[in-house]
């Protein structure tokens, strides 16, 4: 019972390791209120745990808030606004509640004093230590953030091979007539004049070939439509690999460049039968010009399953024979029966021809565009940069004081911000681009804060996610449409304005030479055209009625106009008083 003139505490307030660690040892129960510096504790929660304290706790339940960015045994809620109510008994916790669910807490805080002051026995964990619920959560993220990374993942290689179908139906429009050869490693340079041979009798004209490293990105670029590509296991030995290409000329007349070229190929890669001569009574078979590669390389055997070393020691056991002989070696065999252990190097022939030759004409534009760019200079443009994926994150407007720092250091991740009446992007009215000029409309409670944020690999996105965004898009597929919507094309940024303003006063206005009276010899003959003209100007804006004459703008900052007037009684855009 408090002293008489004393005032009782309903709780401490922790904010170091030191504290903490000293109100852990109090007994009873202890109900942890877990806050972030930046929103505070939960002041709605303090009348019900003053009721609770003083009717059924007593000295048995102790209350006490905790700043999690300064205790390091409760930094995992660090930057969180979601109350958190941790319940801790003898060091250890116990349970853990989320949200403002007052008779929910209520009734857990009731129970679990119940319990510890019955002495009954709690499933406990460290208080660093994640529980159930807290794993559940963050099974449900983790998953969420999976089904993300597949939708993004497709909707990627989507625009990807919209992309390459594009290109190579340019490169095929403009080089019909063009096709690629790709020579094994076991084809040098130095071997083109032989590799020359066949290509004399078909009529085709080889126009560049050079020798080009392979790189997995680059063959998955160019398989991305191929009908016969080359096996993986082929593929995966070629990477490193220096391969000759031969960009080649084909004569529409003799045929498609790709059933030209696999007759080329067919050439190189025959045996011939040379018929006897003076020299030779009988026939001479003629080896290919060029041959396939063959490679062994190791495989490895994966290990016998547990199934599988069962029935190999049933097999073994069925073996033995019938009897009381067999029947001793069972009992015996009782113990595990040791299974010897395979060898697990295996080897394997894998053959690498010596020339791959696309069937479709797609491959070849592939080929081209890969190897080739130097060829299409004249008609295909470079490779525009890809816009990075990106997220929509919305802040209630009140927080733009913390973003501020950040939407001014992190330019580059957050490429486009704004004000808004609201998040939903079909009805929100867009109000500034800028904190400066929020700072001068009036404000709503409702107003947001509107992020366009690239998902990059940096430190961005899990910062802002401190601050307890009111909304954040699924995935950058959902993103990249809403940020369209809140940032259209003609969206600038201040920054963007900024750097217009500044484009437009360095232009310099250009001399014009004056005459001998001082004026200008263009204008002086233009003025009495210009007094007709305007004459003519003024009798037709007689004519045109008001609403014919009254002009709109489409600047979202107009909208502001009705609003009420800003927390100090100011408001810029408002009427004034007379």
């Amino acid at each position: 019972m408090a002293k008489k003139g004393g005032v009782q505490q309903l709780q401490a307030d922790l904010s170091t390791d030191e504290e903490f660690e000293k109100f852990l040892q109090r007994p009873g129960l202890l109900v942890l209120d877990i806050y972030s510096e930046w929103c505070g504790s939960c002041l709605g929660m303090v009348g019900s745990l003053r009721k609770i304290k003083l009717e059924l706790g007593g000295d048995n339940l102790q209350l006490a808030i905790c700043k999690a960015g300064s205790i390091s045994y409760l930094k995992r809620f660090n930057r969180k606004s979601e109350p958190t109510w941790m319940f801790v008994t003898n060091g250890k916790a116990i349970n853990i509640m989320f949200g403002t669910d007052v008779p929910k807490l209520v009734v857990m805080i009731t129970r679990m004093l119940q319990s510890t002051m019955a002495k009954e026995s709690h499933v406990s964990y460290e208080i660093t230590e994640l529980q159930p619920i807290e794993l559940e959560q963050q099974e449900v993220r983790n998953k969420a953030l999976r089904l993300a990374e597949e939708i993004e993942l497709a909707e990627s290689r989507r625009k990807r091979l919209e992309y390459l179908h594009s290109v190579t139906d340019c490169i095929m429009a403009n080089l019909p007539d063009i096709g690629i050869t790709v020579f094994g490693p076991q084809v040098n340079r130095d071997m083109f004049k032989k590799l020359s041979e066949p290509a004399d009798p078909l009529k085709i004209q080889c126009k560049d070939r050079k020798v080009f490293p392979i790189l997995p990105c680059d063959f998955a670029t160019v398989n991305f439509a191929a009908e016969n590509p080359l096996a993986p296991e082929v593929i995966e030995l070629l990477y490193d690999k220096e391969l000759l290409m031969c960009f080649w000329k084909v004569e529409e007349v003799l045929g498609s460049p790709p059933s030209v070229l696999r007759q080329y190929a067919h050439e190189l890669t025959k045996e011939t039968i040379k018929p006897p001569d003076e020299f030779n009574e009988e026939e001479i078979t003629v080896p290919p010009i060029i041959v396939p590669l063959e490679v062994t390389v190791d495989v490895p055997e994966t290990e016998p399953t547990k199934e599988e070393q069962e029935d190999q020691g049933a097999d073994q056991l069925g073996d033995a024979g019938e009897g009381e002989e067999a029947d001793t070696e069972v009992e015996a065999s009782s113990a595990p029966v040791p299974v010897p252990k395979p060898d697990l190097k295996k080897t394997k022939t894998i053959r690498i021809p010596p020339i791959w030759v696309p069937t479709d004409q797609r491959t070849h534009a592939a080929l081209i565009y890969t190897y080739f760019r130097t060829q299409t200079s004249t008609f295909l443009p470079p490779d525009p940069v890809p816009e990075p994926p990106h997220i929509v994150m919305i802040f209630d407007a009140y927080k733009k004081k913390d973003l501020a720092i950040l939407l001014e250091t992190c330019r580059e991740d957050i490429p486009l911000y704004g004000f808004f009446t609201g998040e939903n992007p079909q009805t929100a009215v867009f109000i500034a681009n800028s904190v400066e000029k929020y700072n001068a409309k009036p404000y709503v409670p409702t107003d947001k804060i509107v992020l366009k944020v690239n998902k990059v690999s940096s430190p961005t996105i899990p910062t802002l996610m401190a601050y307890s965004p009111s909304y954040v898009s699924t995935n950058s597929v959902v993103g990249h449409k809403e940020a369209t919507q809140f940032f259209p094309a003609n969206y600038k940024s201040a920054l963007q304005e900024e750097e217009e303003l500044h484009a437009v006063k360095a232009e310099k206005p250009k001399k014009r030479k004056k005459n001998k009276k001082g004026g200008d010899p263009e204008e002086s003959g233009k003025v009495d055209a210009g007094l007709a003209d305007a004459q003519q100007e003024a009798d037709e804006a007689v004519k045109t009625s008001p609403e014919e004459g009254a002009s709109t703008t489409s600047s979202g900052e107009d909208s502001c106009e009705s609003r009420p007037a800003t927390a100090d009684g100011t408001n810029p855009d408002g009427p004034q008083a007379t």
